[in-house]
């Protein structure tokens, strides 16, 4: 009797650990520009770039870096703040990629997911209400339509990342 109990026991840990192997997280890219990398650091080679939406398997984390599979059945290393655990709506989705604030209207993505700070950005009628509300001087507001303004390519958006240690490129 003591050995059928050893048996089921062992059955039931085998099945707990199989079912937690089949059960893999499931990601979004979140953020334009997503590399998946060849190796968990930003200056290893990309395999891919994925649009935003792009639904990833989880197969390992290590630090700040998932090893993911993508739709195409690849594999690779991305940084975790390129992706989210909540699928990203649909608008932010249609969005144009290339601009340095092209996922901020409508985003869910959390702190940090974001390439820049969550700040008051005069993007919609409610954050402007905020900022009234809050005593928000009128000098900020047009700094920020100044920086707003702005065009930054993505190789120098990339060389100021890379200085500054941010993002994938932190130590």
């Amino acid at each position: 009797m003591k050995r059928f109990n050893h048996i089921w026991l062992i059955t039931l840990i085998f099945l707990f650990c199989f079912s937690a192997a089949i059960a893999q997280e499931k990601l979004w890219v979140s953020s334009g520009r997503a590399k998946l990398k060849v190796d968990k650091k930003a200056s290893s080679e990309t395999i891919t770039t994925l649009p935003i939406g792009t639904e990833v398997t989880v197969l390992a984390t290590k630090s700040r870096w998932y090893r993911i599979l993508v739709p195409s059945g690849e594999e690779g290393w991305m940084y975790r703040g390129r992706l989210s655990r909540t699928q990203p709506e649909e608008e932010t989705q249609k969005q144009e990629e290339g601009g340095l604030f092209a996922f901020v209207p409508g985003s869910k993505i959390e702190a940090d997911e974001a390439d820049t700070a969550r700040s008051i950005r005069g993007l919609s009628s409610e954050t402007e209400e905020y900022a009234r509300n809050r005593g928000t001087p009128a000098e900020y507001k047009r700094a920020l339509d100044r920086v707003l303004a702005m065009s930054v390519s993505e190789r120098e958006l990339e060389t100021f990342l890379k200085k500054g240690k941010i993002g994938e490129y932190a130590p």
